[in-house]
């Protein structure tokens, strides 16, 4: 073990960028790793929190802490440089993310970790974490029609809409919401009003009856896809749904549509039959902790 009394967590600083863009080169064995891509975002987003921990002057190791509102936060980028790892420092950043959490009113966090990630796995459940779910990043090319069945809704849609989600949500969880970065957030009725004034809700209706719903999401790297950030439907309305998901993003100027789906094997037979296509080394498994009631 390091000695951790020399191990300082602190805020990032602007220094830090080449040192720790350095060691997360080695993140992972078989992959890439995205914080170069998305270093800059990060530091320049009020909301998001990067904690460092330096030995001897020196960054070994970096996490992030997010606010959504101000009860409940997003906690991702946990990394160690490889030649300290396995010495308690990313124990003590996360102890520092807790503290800071705390400190921020934050009494709600989640994560996801890759289906991949074990040793991750191992480290999240043993603090406490709870599983809410597994998700499959999907692709379909987008097509070049227009909708026949998805219509825009607007802001004064709301009270229409809201009671409707929990009967459409496709898990049995709580509807979350898929924000920028890959970051699940609880969906609630003053995010749905934030969405709805956006312009990013379409909704399948069959006489006056909301049949399902697509909520657009956005990427840190969009690469030009549709963000999926929540959709949810009956049986009924789903394959419509699904198909006009890709005349939607022809219309609306992307590629593809594309976002991280349930889990589920009604769904995700539907979803290939439609030529939904599936990576099935992108599974990642939603966390939440309770840091007190």
């Amino acid at each position: 073990m390091a000695d951790l009394n020399n191990v300082r967590i602190r805020p990032v600083s602007p220094h830090d960028k080449a040192a720790i863009l350095a060691f997360c080169q080695h993140s992972f064995e078989d992959e890439s790793d995205y914080i170069q891509y998305v270093w800059d975002i990060w530091v320049a987003e009020p909301a998001g929190h990067i904690l460092v921990a330096e030995l001897d002057d020196c960054p070994v190791g970096m996490t992030r802490l997010v606010e959504f509102s101000k009860t409940e936060g997003w906690w991702e980028g946990l990394r160690v440089d490889r030649d300290y790892r396995k010495r308690g420092i990313g124990h003590s950043l996360f102890k520092a993310t807790m503290e800071k959490a705390e400190a921020l009113g934050l009494n709600t966090l989640r994560t996801c970790v890759s289906g991949k990630n074990s040793l991750m796995q191992s480290f999240v459940r043993s603090r406490g974490w709870l599983p809410k779910g597994d998700y499959a990043v999907c692709r379909a090319d987008a097509i070049d029609k227009s909708p026949t069945s998805l219509r825009l809704l607007q802001p004064r849609d709301l009270d229409a809409v809201w009671p409707e989600i929990s009967t459409l949500n496709l898990t049995v969880h709580q509807p979350l919401f898929v924000q920028r970065g890959a970051k699940w957030q609880s969906l609630n009725k003053s995010t749905l009003a934030r969405l709805l004034d956006k312009g990013w809700i379409w909704g399948v209706f069959k006489d006056k009856t909301i049949e399902s719903l697509f909520i657009r999401s956005r990427m840190e790297n969009p690469v030009g896809n549709l963000w999926i950030g929540w959709f949810g439907s009956s049986s009924a309305g789903l394959p419509v749904t699904l198909r006009d998901m890709q005349r939607l993003a022809h219309q609306e100027g992307f590629n593809a549509v594309a976002g991280f789906v349930p889990q589920s094997p009604s769904l995700l037979e539907t979803m290939k039959s439609l030529s939904y296509q599936f990576n099935n080394k992108a599974v990642y498994q939603v966390y939440d902790l309770t840091i007190y009631p």
